[in-house]
């Protein structure tokens, strides 16, 4: 074969024939309840404007880029179960690998922004919303669209460019190291800028989370009058906000560590990568909008919860 040929080829699972269509069907429903889940979230968001706020905003676009991680991977990944041979033309490799990179880079990013948002809202609510206006909220959601559209595109640039001298991805779907290891130049460049921005996003969210989180608990624990109340609210929305963040980075931690080593088994890092693709998509709905009551009273899918009485406040409630 030609290394230099458009079309490439998927070496991922190998399943036995009596398999495969159990497997496809496991795959089918969790992809229809991670359309379902974060579609009803944006759903309930975008009809109610009593939800037209910062916190419900940055859900419903958490909800979008989970989305886009999931329909890059699944629907391929399905469609490959029941081909002996997994082709697959080089410039839909890249795109699929775009989309992946630029899932989990997004996703850190708004993770990143809702923890700013959740610190404006607890330690100064009577500036909440004269700080997080309209134009800051765009401005934030730029920035985490925007940034990671500018890192992955330079990231996945730097890879396409490069001379190929292998067809062979050992994996079950393209990402930007299974792609420069098919060079047959030196790829140190695409390493270290590769890693550059793993640190980068993962230092960024890291300082970012203590920072503000360290505050929270500060004004609610100590500066607080009302400490049993605020005390309530902090530990809620700090474990429903942490619990995404600290699941969704130890995934990327053990995905940085296989896919720098190759020698690390291959059916390890398809699970790896398969993992962080359709757990936090499958469960921010669960976790976000279960725990988010303004989103249960509007979504039945989501958990209906009686609504006989209801209170007004200046910033949105988590608990």
């Amino acid at each position: 074969l030609n290394p230099n040929t458009s079309l490439l080829y998927l070496e991922g699972f190998s399943f036995r024939a009596d398999i495969v269509v159990p497997l496809f069907l496991f795959f089918l429903t969790i992809y229809f309840g991670i359309v379902i889940g974060n579609t009803a979230v944006m759903r309930v968001i975008i009809v109610n404007r009593n939800l037209h706020e910062p916190m419900y905003i940055l859900l419903c676009n958490m909800s979008v880029c989970d989305l886009i991680g999931s329909t890059a991977l699944l629907p391929r990944l399905m469609a490959d179960l029941f081909e002996e041979v997994k082709p697959i033309s080089f410039e839909p490799c890249v795109i699929q690998a775009f989309c992946i990179h630029f899932y989990g880079t997004a996703s850190q990013l708004i993770l990143t922004v809702m923890a700013y948002d959740r610190y404006i809202a607890i330690c100064d609510p009577l500036r909440y919303t004269s700080i997080l206006t309209g134009t800051a909220l765009i401005k934030l959601c730029s920035f985490a669209w925007g940034g990671a559209f500018i890192l992955i595109t330079i990231l996945i640039g730097l890879t396409a460019r490069l001379p190929r001298c292998g067809t062979k991805i050992f994996l079950i779907f393209c990402n930007n190291p299974s792609l420069f290891s098919l060079s047959c130049v030196d790829t140190t460049l695409n390493n270290i800028y590769g890693l550059f921005i793993a640190y980068l996003l993962s230092s960024l969210s890291f300082a970012t989370i203590v920072w503000t989180y360290s505050k929270i608990l500060y004004t609610c624990l100590i500066k607080s009058d009302n400490r049993t109340k605020r005390k309530r609210k902090a530990i809620h929305t700090c474990a429903t906000h942490l619990t995404v963040y600290i699941f969704y980075e130890v995934i990327v931690l053990f995905t940085v560590i296989a896919q720098r080593y190759p020698s690390t088994n291959t059916n390890i890092r398809n699970s790896i990568g398969i993992l962080i693709m359709i757990t936090s998509p499958l469960l921010n709905p669960i976790i976000y909008g279960i725990n988010t009551k303004e989103i249960r009273r509007n979504e039945p899918i989501l958990g209906r919860v009686p609504t006989h009485r209801r209170t007004h406040t200046n910033t949105p409630s988590t608990h």
